[in-house]
C-alpha cells in the first residue's frame, strides 16, 4: 500500500488523472498464474459481500500474501492482527480445514507477538515459502497510471470570499486564538484541494497469447516422426 501511496502538500489544488489498464497472462501450462480463489479467500468476500457475489469475486495475489502472513502469526501467537478485520479464519498446513481465529488485543503481549512474527516471516524466505506456497501470481492484472499536477491555492480572490465566515466560524470549527491575526497564512498552510479524473473512458488491454497451442505441438511432433 505504502509504496503505491502519493504525498499532497498543502497550499495547492491537485488534480489526479488516471487511466486503467489491464495485463492479462495466459494460465497453465505456459505461466504458473492462477485464477483460483481459496477457501480463506472466499471467506473475507463472503463476510463483506452477498454469498453469492462472493463466488464471482477475482483471486489477489496481495491478499493470499495478507492471509498467510496472519496463519504463521496465530500459529505463533494463538491470535491474528485486526488487519484485515473482516477476518476470522486462517488455514492450518497440517490440514485442509479453516481455523477460527482471534484478534490479538492491541497494546498487550499478544500485539506484541503478532507483530514479531509478521516481522520474522515478512524477513524469511524459508518461512515464507512455506506458509505461501499457495500464492501463484495472479492471472490478471488492474493497473491505474496516473499523472499528478497542481497549481497554487487558494486563489486570493477564494480567501477574501471565505474570509469572513470563517472569522465568524459560521461552520462551527475549532480555530487558533490567532486565527484573524494570521488568517492568510493558515490559508496557505492548511488548504489543500483534490480533484480526480479519468482520463479516458477506454481500458487498455496487454493480453498474452500463445503462439503454440497443445495441438499444435502434437501435430508438429506428428509431422517430424511421420505419425
Amino acid at each position: 500500500m505504502v509504496k503505491n501511496s502519493i504525498r499532497l502538500r498543502p497550499g495547492l489544488a491537485h488534480t489526479i488523472t488516471y487511466r486503467k489498464s489491464q495485463t492479462v497472462f495466459l494460465p497453465k501450462p505456459y505461466t504458473n498464474c492462477t485464477t483460483e480463489v481459496g477457501r480463506n479467500l472466499r471467506h473475507i468476500y463472503e463476510v463483506i459481500f452477498d454469498p453469492h457475489l462472493a463466488r464471482q469475486v477475482a483471486y489477489s495475489e496481495a491478499l493470499c500474501y495478507e492471509l498467510c502472513e496472519q496463519a504463521y502469526i496465530f500459529s505463533q501467537c494463538s491470535c491474528i492482527l485486526p488487519i484485515p478485520f473482516l477476518m476470522r479464519y486462517v488455514f492450518s498446513l497440517d490440514h485442509d480445514q479453516l481455523l477460527i481465529a482471534n484478534s490479538c488485543i492491541p497494546t498487550t503481549l499478544e500485539e506484541n507477538c503478532a507483530l514479531t512474527a509478521r516481522q520474522k516471516i515478512a524477513l524469511n524466505a524459508s518461512l515464507m515459502a512455506t506458509w505461501c506456497s499457495r500464492c501463484a501470481p495472479q492471472c490478471k492484472h488492474t493497473q491505474f497510471p496516473i499523472d499528478l499536477s497542481a497549481l497554487p491555492a487558494p486563489t486570493a480572490q477564494q480567501k477574501a470570499s471565505w474570509k469572513n465566515d470563517l472569522l465568524k466560524n459560521h461552520f462551527n470549527m475549532s480555530l487558533p486564538h490567532d486565527f484573524a491575526a494570521n488568517y492568510d497564512a493558515y490559508m496557505d498552510a492548511s488548504y489543500l484541494r483534490v480533484t480526480v479524473t479519468c482520463a479516458s473512458p477506454y481500458v487498455t488491454t496487454h493480453k498474452q497469447q500463445a503462439k503454440l497451442t497443445l495441438i499444435d505441438t502434437f501435430s508438429a511432433i506428428g509431422g517430424q516422426t511421420g505419425l
